[in-house]
């Protein structure tokens, strides 16, 4: 195990664009699955429910107060208005808040890319050897 703590990642869902408020506990389960592939560590996960700010008010104040918060994560863009972007982009005097989308493979070599060791593939032949 490593010394290195994990960068921080706060989770954000609207509850509104589930098809079901059953799948809220799949969709938290997604957003830890996500952080713990990508080697975060998951904090608080803030669920937004109907046009109540609260949740999301709630997420920017814990982006703000804590230093070791790497970004939001969400289950996909949908969770995310474009005012929500926007005040995610430019939180404070210039600073910006990651957002990954747990359903979106990162890019290789990028930010939250998982760097495998390489692997070599053996194949074996069968029945088919040379007849002399």
């Amino acid at each position: 195990m490593s010394n290195n703590p994990r960068p921080l990642l706060l989770g954000y869902i609207r509850t509104d664009v589930l098809r079901s408020g059953t799948e809220l506990p799949r969709v938290e389960a997604q957003l830890q699955a996500f952080a713990h592939r990508e080697e975060f560590s998951l904090g608080t996960v803030y669920v937004a429910r109907g046009d109540n700010p609260g949740a999301f008010d709630a997420l920017m104040g814990e982006v703000t107060r804590e230093e070791a918060a790497w970004g939001v994560v969400v289950p996909d863009l949908r969770h995310v208005t474009v005012v929500e972007q926007l005040v995610l982009t430019r939180h404070e005097a210039g600073a910006r808040t990651a957002v990954l989308a747990a359903n979106v493979s990162p890019r290789p070599g990028g930010p939250g890319a998982v760097h495998l060791p390489r692997q070599v593939c053996r194949s074996t032949v069968v029945g088919g050897g040379s007849h002399v």
